[in-house]
């Protein structure tokens, strides 16, 4: 008894979902959803740095021909933890804590399934995977050794933070990143640094930081956990839901490479090698300001999936215009500050002459983009929270969709910035659609019974 009271005062009750005043409960879910984003972008760098400093520019060529392999992991993970926790959210709303665990124990039994398939497959083919990522002869060592300590680890890659969210355990939900994240940094300076272990140290680094994230889930799940997994089984019919409703979030994923495959490729026709080079330090700052509307979109998840399974369609409808004008407000003030200071953004990456002469006036066009990125992402969110696929993976597609025509039309007209202000139409075409499918105002159907 004493084990239980103690972990009601440790973790916010699920039940603040369906009671909690909206905007606190958005606020509170979106500031600890950003703190983790923030200390992931942290790492990135460091990660990249140390790298870079410490071992060399083909060392870091060669970390980086094995991350589409990261982002592999990256998409199915959360395609899986992400279709489960709409679930699980739903089921939690209605009571159903039973149906929640087992929709749990399926997601897990998918993803570790995956995981050790593509290790197996990963370490069979490893030269022909490496040789289809891009790697040269000068980077093959390093990128072997890299990626061979991550297949090795590779079942250790999530910790399914999004079903830890669907929960309503904010804080944990941001412990289970926080710590293990903190704990690459502090490996990665030691091992490469103080031990001089190289790429290999960097990769070791990562494995252990994975393995603390999945000790901290085990952990949660057998102590903090409001779901109940007595009598859970594995299911087929389990598993292909929360497979079709985590599509979305692979074609979201998805979408985003395939966007920078598209736009480097027109670059490179549009203004070489310049042009290309340009758009990858206005991608890192568009990306660092795009983190906000993340926060948002993943704090509005588990609220709408809640209230929507406990038939409250006032506080989904509540929960979604809030979060619409908390996002356009932000944008309207990034915008404001990278239209006032493009250099000064800028050059926190480069003092190139070249970059910065077409870069900043690059940013400025780029940055009218960010009023427009927030709807689609939080409709798209929205409608997988309440298990409309279809819609969610539209709305996750539609930037791809608009922008793909408008591209190739505008950067044959008007060359590098034709290419800048089709990524703003694409936006203002994605926005459009999400406002007229959800008016922004009209909650979900509630299910009867």
């Amino acid at each position: 008894m004493m084990a239980m009271k103690k972990n009601d005062e440790m973790q916010p009750k699920t039940t603040a979902l369906g009671e909690e005043a909206i905007p606190r409960l958005v606020l509170r879910f979106a500031a600890t959803t950003l703190a983790a984003l923030l200390l992931n972008a942290v790492y990135t760098l460091t990660d990249a740095l140390f790298i870079s400093w410490g071992v060399g520019e083909n060392a870091m060529g060669g970390v980086s021909v094995v991350f589409p392999f990261v982002i592999l992991q990256g998409a199915i993970s959360t395609a899986l933890g992400g279709g489960a926790a709409s679930i699980i959210s739903r089921k939690l709303g209605e009571g159903k804590k039973q149906e929640a665990g087992e929709v749990t124990l399926n997601a897990m039994l998918a993803f570790y399934s995956s995981a050790i398939l593509i290790t197996i497959l990963g370490l069979a083919l490893l030269n022909p995977l490496l040789e289809g990522m891009g790697v040269t002869g000068e980077l093959l060592p390093y990128a072997k050794q890299y990626f061979t300590i991550l297949l090795a680890g590779n079942v250790f890659s999530t910790g399914f933070s999004s079903i830890i969210r669907a929960e309503g355990k904010m804080l944990y939900g941001l412990l289970i990143w926080v710590i293990p994240i903190s704990i690459n940094i502090v490996l990665d300076a030691v091992f490469i640094l103080v031990l001089g272990w190289g790429v290999q140290g960097s990769a070791l680094a990562t494995v252990i930081c994975q393995f603390t994230s999945f000790c901290m889930c085990v952990l949660f799940f057998l102590r903090f956990t409001t779901q109940s997994f007595q009598g859970a089984k594995c299911s087929g019919r389990r598993m292909r839901e929360i497979l079709v409703i985590g599509l979305p979030s692979l074609i979201q994923m998805g979408s985003l490479s395939i966007i920078s495959v598209l736009l480097n490729n027109l670059l490179r026709e549009a203004g070489g090698t310049l042009g290309v080079n340009t758009y990858a330090y206005l991608s890192k700052i568009i990306t660092f300001a795009v983190m906000p509307f993340t926060a948002v979109t993943q704090a509005l998840s588990p609220i709408v999936g809640y209230n929507y399974g406990a038939g409250k369609p006032e506080r989904v409808k509540k929960a979604v215009r809030f979060c619409a004008m908390l996002s356009l407000g932000y944008a309207l003030a990034a915008l404001t500050l990278i239209e006032a200071f493009p250099h000064a953004f800028l050059r926190v990456f480069t003092i190139s002459p070249e970059i910065l002469s077409l870069g900043i006036g690059s940013l400025r066009i780029l940055a009218v983009a960010l009023l427009f990125m927030p709807l689609p992402m939080l409709s798209g969110a929205a409608f997988q929270a309440v298990g409309q696929k279809g819609w969610a993976f539209v709305m996750y597609a539609s930037n791809l969709i608009f922008l793909i025509p408008a591209a190739f039309c505008m950067a044959s007209r008007f060359g590098i910035n034709g290419i800048w202000w089709a990524y703003v139409v694409a936006n203002i075409g994605a926005s459009l659609l999400a406002l007229f499918k959800m008016g922004m105002v009209k909650a979900p159907p509630i299910p009867k019974g």
